[in-house]
């Protein structure tokens, strides 16, 4: 485990720098082909086997279905009929680099419909999803749990992935630290300090940055950070030695099912994150630069950004507003009663964004789109260097 640990940490670093390590002279790596898949398989079995207390067959009596969407993770399917789990509605199981379903995304209505839809048929006790590369996951569970009935099917995805899964982490490891992106929402702050008294650390997007930051965290001493995850599913768990692995998130989540089901009481694991805290409203907003350049696009964005912090405070302020100072990406605001939006700017795109959490349509137009146009109405570099439709038709 300490060599293949090293083996990830040094890939990385090659990868950071975007070449591939040499195969000879100083520093050379031997390429000679390996098949790892037999002892990935196994440490993934092994981990499963764990979560739930042991046992040959830890997941009989669960009905589990897979969606690999043609993608790399399609071999979990056989880790968990082997431990046995009904997979027989698990589909797109055939990988297949032209991805003939489309490509598979954990975050995709479509994706997400079409999982939700053959767990419906089959009464099914789970729904796992993996994108093309299973670095990523995302999940279907019933909201009914009755005796012999499951019903209510809903995404578990995004802030509600991350809850669950800190939810395992505060049982395991009281106290520790999470690792978010700058994206989440202020209710899933909330769930992680008040409700499950853990440490959040909000930082950048990237899972690079992400699994970076928790390295250096529990390296240093300063907190012992088990888990680095993006809203978007990419997912690294410090007992898996910060890799960046899908298939590893599904074990925890399958361990907390299989041993949930075991309990007399049973009960839908999104019970378990009943308290957090959910907006109806949550969208993002790609509003593109013109000028289709990167220079223009940090010039309107730092334009925008001031415009944006100066209307939280003074006679200029706009109620409700309130500036997050602890945040390191963009320029964030909350808008009250667990509410925010967010600016950023891509990193390689000429595209500025604008994410925004709220309780309707309707609210979020009187109390973050309609101050917003009114403050860059009479500003000709942001009206006519970035396209605000988006902005004006919501």
């Amino acid at each position: 485990d300490t060599l293949i640990i090293g083996a990830i940490r040094e890939a990385r670093h090659w990868h950071d720098f975007g070449v591939l390590p040499p195969t000879s002279g100083d520093g050379a790596v031997d390429c000679t082909h390996v098949d790892f898949m037999p002892h990935y398989r196994n440490r993934l079995r092994d981990a499963i086997i764990a979560e739930v207390g042991g046992g040959d067959k830890p997941l009989a009596g669960l009905k589990i279905v897979l969606n690999a969407g043609n993608g790399s993770g399609y071999f979990f399917n056989d880790i968990l009929a082997d431990l046995g789990a009904d997979v027989s509605n698990s589909f797109l199981l055939t990988p297949d680099g032209t991805f003939p379903s489309g490509v598979p995304n954990p975050e995709s209505t479509s994706m997400i419909a079409e999982t939700k839809s053959k767990c419906e048929e089959c009464c099914a006790d789970l729904g796992i999803l993996f994108d093309t590369d299973a670095d990523r996951s995302g999940f279907i569970l019933p909201r009914t749990v009755a005796k012999g009935s499951l019903s209510a099917y809903e995404p578990l995805n995004r802030n509600r992935l991350i809850a669950l899964l800190s939810v395992i982490f505060s049982s395991s490891s009281p106290g520790c630290t999470i690792v978010t992106d700058s994206v989440t929402s202020e209710g899933l702050a909330k769930f992680l300090t008040a409700d499950l008294g853990l440490e959040h650390v909000r930082y950048l997007k990237g899972y690079a940055n992400v699994i970076g930051k928790a390295v250096e965290i529990t390296e240093s001493g300063h907190g012992n950070a088990e888990m680095a995850i993006e809203t978007s599913g990419h997912c690294a768990m410090k007992e898996n030695g910060y890799l960046d692995d899908g298939t590893y998130t599904a074990v925890k989540i399958v361990g907390l099912l299989a041993r949930t089901y075991k309990t007399a009481s049973g009960g839908s694991l999104l019970d378990l994150i009943s308290g957090l805290q959910e907006k109806a409203e949550e969208n993002e907003l790609r509003m593109n630069v013109l000028d289709g350049s990167l220079e223009s696009t940090q010039d309107l964005f730092d334009q925008f950004a001031r415009m944006i912090e100066a209307h939280t405070e003074g006679q200029n302020k706009v109620e409700g507003w309130e500036l997050d100072t602890e945040n390191l990406e963009g320029v964030r605001v909350r808008t009250g009663g667990g509410g925010f939006f967010m600016l950023r700017k891509s990193l390689h795109d000429p595209l500025i964004s604008l994410q925004i959490e709220g309780d309707s349509t309707d609210e979020v137009r009187s109390a973050v789109i309609s101050p917003i146009l009114d403050m860059i109405r009479g500003d000709n570099d942001i009206t006519n260097g970035l396209d605000i439709g988006v902005l004006r038709e919501y």
